[in-house]
């Protein structure tokens, strides 16, 4: 396999998420006394094989796409796509508001290091996001590689050529931009949802979490780069990653967070405890 310089680029970003894990997890500290969280070395070397090989399978797949030719494109039809997603659709522009939203959220978890109780368990929180942003990586390269959708500025005759025939036109499900802040910002939220925080720090932290990926997922649709369900579908499996790598590191003791499900009588149920 023949692998494009911008591809290699991007595996070797990739690698340094399980890489930086395992560094922190080489040298791993207790947590604070009061810490809601525990690491546990099988859990986190779990988090890392699984998300690293999921990553690297996708970007694989990625790679081994073949971009569109100008016939291809030609023949593309906006009545294939459904009506929902169709009527979304809006002319190609430079996606550079997304870009900036998708960056800045890599700086919100500094605001962990305002609070005492939180600075102490950097380690912890560190370890934890990490696992967040690659098992999220990990989902977001394995479906855009399988999946293969077209992006909507590949119908759009007046994109620019070079887009249009990339192999980027065609992964266009789900949004990558959303779901990494999703991820990101739920993240936070369960983390300052679980530390005895004032009840409008809590407030903000899942006001801003809600807001923050959906403003990016807009703007990733607004510039013709994503559908309506890729952002939507990036929102929903960034929050849940986002929340549930907290769960499965809460302390023994801490169980007053929990996520269950029931099942009685026909019915299903699924509940949230925070």
């Amino acid at each position: 396999m023949t692998m494009t310089c911008r591809h290699g680029l991007v595996w070797a970003r990739f690698l340094k998420f399980p890489l930086a894990i395992a560094f922190f997890i080489g040298g791993q500290e207790e947590a604070g006394a009061q810490s809601p969280y525990q690491l546990r070395s099988n859990r986190e070397w779990t988090l890392l094989g699984v998300g690293a090989a999921l990553g690297l399978s996708g970007l694989a797949l990625i790679d081994d796409i073949e971009p569109f030719t100008e016939n291809e494109l030609s023949a593309l039809n906006t009545q294939d796509i459904n009506s929902f997603d169709r009527s979304g659709m809006e002319p190609y522009r430079e996606a550079t508001a997304g870009d900036v939203m998708k960056y800045a959220s890599f700086a919100l978890p500094l605001t962990l290091f305002i609070d005492t109780r939180t600075r102490q368990d950097w380690k912890t929180l560190g370890v934890m996001w990490g696992e967040v942003l690659l098992v999220e990586a990990g989902f977001t390269a394995i479906t855009k590689g399988l999946v293969r959708r077209t992006r909507p500025y590949a119908y759009d005759p007046d994109a620019p050529l070079d887009q249009r025939t990339s192999t980027d036109a065609r992964v266009s499900f789900y949004s990558g931009h959303t779901s990494v802040t999703a991820a990101t910002c739920f993240y936070l939220a369960r983390v300052y949802s679980d530390y005895p925080m004032s009840g409008t720090t809590k407030t903000i932290a899942w006001s801003v979490a809600a807001v923050y990926p959906a403003v990016v997922g807009l703007l990733r649709v607004d510039s013709g780069h994503h559908f309506r369900t890729d952002v939507l579908t990036g929102y929903l499996v960034g929050a849940a990653v986002g929340i549930l790598i907290p769960q499965l590191h809460r302390a023994s003791g801490n169980e007053d967070s929990s996520i269950g499900a029931a099942a009685s009588g026909g019915r299903f149920a699924l509940t949230f405890n925070f």
